[in-house]
């Protein structure tokens, strides 16, 4: 990966498939950086981390599962990261009908006095591409 900027990211991929096929099989390379094929069960995760560049940083991703496949860029830029939510991970859950980006939502909370305050973060998923 082409390192042009020091601020760290990273990139995670969940499997949150359920029902009966719920092996994950996946590929995921840049331009510089092979990341090599893995085989992930329910609630494993793979994360890489790297420096962002300036611009942005693609990675192309091959999905398998037993629902279908999905072959998809996943961008990593700084545009990306604020879909992400305001956090240094950007999360891309494998559910059983297609591939989703999580993102998160920051919830501001106060007591009825308002002298104490707190935040929470509440994640959403979006569906990115459906099985084919």
């Amino acid at each position: 990966m082409m390192v042009t900027h020091s601020h760290g990211f990273e990139l995670e991929i969940r499997n949150e498939l359920s029902g009966r096929y719920r092996r994950l099989v996946y590929k995921c390379w840049s331009r510089d950086n092979d990341l090599g094929w893995r085989q992930d069960w329910p609630d494993q995760q793979k994360d890489w981390s790297f420096a962002m560049s300036l611009f942005h940083t693609f990675f192309h991703c091959n999905f398998h599962t037993g629902y279908g496949r999905v072959d998809k860029q996943l961008v990593v830029s700084w545009e990306m990261k604020e879909q992400c939510g305001d956090r240094d991970k950007c999360t891309w859950v494998v559910k059983k009908d297609g591939l989703y980006l999580r993102q998160w939502k920051t919830k501001f909370f106060s007591n009825k006095y308002g002298n104490e305050r707190w935040n929470e973060y509440v994640q959403h998923d979006v569906l990115q591409k459906a099985w084919s």
